[in-house]
């Protein structure tokens, strides 16, 4: 299966000045780029910085590729250089002194050699436009399974699978979305934490502790900044319990597409969420069943992805939605009541929603009516796998994945 992502290609191809293309490894960088754009030459530049030409498949010296980079660049055609970091300093200093004729596409899985690139004090400023590639996108996964026919809750479950292009390989038609995601979870364990790892791996040992302190702590439940601190402090990786010592790594995460921010509406503050599903799992699991110490189990691993499926329905139905309307994304949060889905438009209320991704019950309708009656928004929702299993009325207008394609 290949899921299109014309959005992605769409930005990279109207772009005609140089282009950087950063982000996590497995994202589908160099697939996208080498399959959906035109370009006259494809350079991959290896780990002991040798330089693969993909056109005729021949491994370069470094004086030949700068001569072949010159050539063509002056003859404006457009040249891909994948892992192009490898490079080091000698090729940050040849590209300020050339001529920026043709179009130059960078791509790069490492976060820190990229900002460096680009960074205030770089000579390279400005140079390049950035086009960060994160997962893809719910809604193009959507698009891509609809014409499989199958049914709604299992749609909304596989596309949250698929946004990680790792498992586009595991996909079966006939396995349920929990069973794909078991089968990628077990057969990925040691890949998963890595897709994360080497985006870091220019930083000193005791940074990249951190960054993944971070992730630990925010899959364990840990999501405003104040947790995040108190729970590395606790675990020794920071000197004091303070929230502003880890904004700079929270900042970067989000950057970098690994976590997102989400607004907690009328008060100063954020939550912090996986953007990865496999991630998310990953820590979590690890975190709860130290599954990276020893064999999957899988029927943990099917209990685990029980447990968290919920929630993870909830943060993507409430990011599909809002980027779907074109409205900003936050929750409400109050001492005895919240909304899963507060969307606003220009700062207003424009619709509050409440997602149940399990056989909803009487209860769970006065529950969710209870806290709707608390707030004001034009439309407000209950949000279910599907709208015609619904067994009982509500004053809330009942809505599933169908109401937003």
């Amino acid at each position: 299966m290949i899921i299109q992502r014309p959005g992605l290609v769409g930005r990279i191809n109207e772009i005609k000045k140089w282009i950087l293309i950063y982000g996590r490894r497995k994202t589908g960088k160099s697939f996208v780029t080498e399959n959906f754009i035109h370009f006259d030459d494809y350079f991959f530049v290896k780990r002991d910085r040798s330089i693969l030409s993909k056109k005729d498949n021949k491994i370069l010296s470094y004086e030949t590729f700068i001569e072949i980079i010159e050539r063509e660049l002056a003859n404006n055609k457009t040249i891909v250089i994948d892992e192009f970091h490898r490079l080091g300093d000698d090729f940050f200093d040849f590209l300020h002194s050339t001529k920026k004729h043709g179009k130059l596409i960078l791509i790069s899985s490492t976060l820190f050699l990229s900002k460096k690139l680009i960074s205030s004090r770089s000579p390279l400023l400005g140079f390049f436009a950035e086009i960060p590639v994160w997962l893809i996108d719910l809604n193009d996964c959507i698009s891509e399974l609809k014409k499989l026919n199958i049914g709604k809750k299992s749609l909304v479950e596989t596309s949250i699978l698929l946004k990680e292009p790792i498992a586009i390989d595991y996909f079966e038609k006939r396995d349920s979305p929990r069973k794909v995601f078991e089968k990628v979870v077990i057969g990925s364990i040691r890949t998963i934490p890595a897709l994360v790892g080497e985006i870091f791996i220019e930083e000193e040992r005791t940074v990249s502790a951190i960054y993944e302190g971070v992730l630990r702590a925010i899959a364990n439940g840990n999501v405003i900044s104040s947790e995040i601190s108190s729970y590395l402090f606790s675990r020794k990786l920071i000197s004091k319990d303070d929230p502003s010592i880890i904004q700079q790594y929270l900042t970067n995460l989000i950057e970098f597409g690994i976590i997102k921010r989400i607004k907690v509406y009328g008060k100063n503050r954020f939550i912090y969420k996986h953007m990865s599903p496999l991630a998310r799992l990953f820590y979590y699991a690890d975190e709860k069943y130290n599954i990276s110490e020893k064999r999957p189990n899988e029927a943990v691993i099917k209990r685990i992805i029980d447990e968290l499926m919920p929630r993870m329905v909830e943060d993507n139905v409430r990011e599909f939605v809002a980027h779907k309307l074109g409205l900003d994304e936050t929750v409400v949060e109050a001492c005895d009541y919240d909304v899963d889905a507060y969307l606003l438009k220009f700062k207003k209320p424009k619709i509050a929603m409440e997602i149940k991704w399990k056989k909803v019950t009487k209860a769970d309708i006065k529950k969710a009516e209870k806290n709707m009656e608390k707030i004001d928004a034009e439309e407000k929702m209950l949000f279910v796998p599907d709208k015609k299993e619904m067994r009982y009325k509500t004053r809330l207008k009942v809505v599933d994945i169908s109401d937003f394609l």
